[in-house]
């Protein structure tokens, strides 16, 4: 590997390390240092490949990254771009996963309000992002209504299809095509993404035709279930969440309510990308599978390689056809429905969320201090410019100094 890659790596490294805050503030830092610094390549060429993932599901600030790396080495340095970038927070999240005494700590109670205060902040962010207009607005409140009336894994995939053709169909966005000349499609990451989806998810539904197999297939159900929800998952970390407490709470309670909250708490304080807490979630159901620390440092490998990989394969795939997809606007329209119904699914995350903790804590809401956080962290997300990790400290430091009864 020529010297220039490894200077690369070290750059993306420090970016694994240093951004937080999600895909909103990924995207500053990744023009600051890889286009106003580093000169790696131009701001249009940065804004042309963000667009780009956008259009695939998966984690689109790994993605982006993982583009700047195909493009600069190959497959190869793309696959370390992603090791590099993901890998920082990732160790930390696993850390703290195999940390039962950190998660179990009553100071960890207002970590909620937290979470429901980013929320509410992504919701308001991912709002003002949509494009306007009525169509728009009607494809968010459909996905906002059909999960809280019919909430099944199912119904993201559809929301998804659905706002994208309505939007291909009656959107008015305009496009200049794109005249770039073309090779042949290769089909083998392709194959390959849809060989393993079909090999695990054989093998996950084993525990249902032999019951007394669960203790060894479940890590493949889990792997399966990850690997599925890192395929279907488009709109970055924000959508993620909503499926994931679809996925591990309400359908099939792999975990508690209070455990999934401190998970998305703790991961406002990891930097990286926003689908590292795939890592904790899949951790936690082995631990409460009842594997022991193995088991969970097994889980946790298998919520970050099954999260990642099918965006990376579909990388692969898509990145040398992208030009032929910019020769069609009926391709690109779809996108503004593809980010409405994602920003219906985070708004109902918040909503399930007030639900779940009125049925299961409802004391937290008339807890004074409770609100305090949430207002303060709501303002604090909007208003300030420190870095996230010093909320989450903040807040734990509320719990040790005002535990609740």
């Amino acid at each position: 590997m020529v010297s220039g890659h490894w200077s690369f790596l070290k750059d993306v490294m420090f970016l694994g390390a240093a951004a937080f805050g999600g895909p909103q503030s990924h995207l500053a830092l990744f023009q600051k240092r890889l286009v106003k610094e580093k000169n790696y390549l131009s701001f249009e060429e940065l804004m042309e490949i963000h667009s780009f993932c956008h259009v695939l599901p998966g984690p689109s600030s790994t993605q982006l990254l993982t583009v700047v790396g195909l493009r600069r080495g190959g497959p190869p340095l793309a696959i370390l771009t992603l090791l590099a970038w993901a890998l920082p927070g990732a160790i930390i999240l696993t850390i703290l996963t195999l940390s039962p005494r950190f998660l179990g700590s009553r100071q960890l109670s207002y970590l909620p309000a937290l979470v429901m205060a980013y929320l509410l902040t992504g919701s308001m962010f991912m709002l003002r992002s949509m494009r306007k207009g009525g169509l728009y607005l009607s494809i968010a409140a459909l996905a906002l209504i059909a999960v809280l009336f019919f909430p099944a894994p199912w119904l993201f995939p559809l929301g998804i299809i659905v706002g994208g053709m309505a939007s291909s169909l009656f959107g008015n966005r305009k496009f200049t095509p794109n005249k770039e000349q073309f090779g042949p499609i290769r089909w083998a990451n392709f194959s390959l993404y849809l060989g393993i989806f079909l090999f695990i998810g054989l093998l996950g539904q084993l525990q249902f035709l032999f019951p007394s197999s669960a203790g060894f297939t479940q890590p493949f159900t889990l792997f399966e279930n990850t690997y599925r929800m890192g395929s279907l998952v488009f709109g970055g970390g924000n959508t993620l969440v909503p499926m994931a407490l679809e996925q591990y709470v309400k359908h099939k309670p792999r975990m508690s309510n209070e455990e999934f909250n401190t998970g998305l708490g703790l991961l406002q304080a990891m930097p990286g990308p926003v689908f590292n807490i795939s890592v904790y979630f899949n951790g936690i159901a082995m631990k409460n599978f009842g594997y022991g620390l193995p088991g969970q440092l097994l889980g946790c490998i298998i919520g970050f390689v099954g999260i990642f990989l099918p965006g990376l394969l579909f990388v692969f795939f898509v990145h040398p056809i992208w030009g032929r997809l910019k020769r069609y606007p009926i391709m690109l329209r779809a996108l503004d429905g593809i980010i409405a119904a994602a920003t219906g699914f985070v708004l109902s995350a918040l909503v399930v969320m007030i639900l779940l903790l009125s049925e299961k804590s409802p004391h937290l809401f008339t807890d004074l201090i409770w609100w305090v956080v949430f207002i303060a962290s709501t303002f604090y997300l909007n208003k300030s410019r420190l870095p996230t990790p010093v909320l989450v400290i903040l807040v734990i430091l509320v719990g040790y100094l005002f535990p609740p009864a």
